[in-house]
């Protein structure tokens, strides 16, 4: 008997109509059901009024649901992210001028 193979993955495809979420803080990480939630957010102020100052809000911007392989996916995508900023950060370091 042979080993089942994986179905290759069908292209992929961005229509461009997806809405893109900007967060300034990651909130929760949490595991439901066998997946992963993150909850992001950012810092939204009211406009002043008169001698009152902007006052600050936090809001929820966006969830993300992934699932256990989709969140493995991003885990190795994050660790590739990080070695290339560090290896950036250690080739500038060791071109400053003395």
């Amino acid at each position: 008997m042979t080993a089942p193979t994986s179905m290759p993955k069908p292209p992929l495809e961005d229509p461009l109509n997806e809405r893109e979420l900007f967060a300034s803080e990651i909130v929760s990480v949490g595991a439901m059901h066998g997946n992963i939630r993150i909850t992001l957010a950012n810092t939204r102020f009211d406009e002043p009024i008169g001698a009152n100052p902007a006052k600050a809000h936090r809001i929820v911007a966006g969830r993300i649901v992934l699932t256990g392989v989709a969140a493995s996916q991003l885990l190795e995508h994050l660790k590739r992210l990080a070695a290339q900023i560090e290896a950036i950060a250690a080739a500038a370091a060791g071109h400053k001028p003395h």
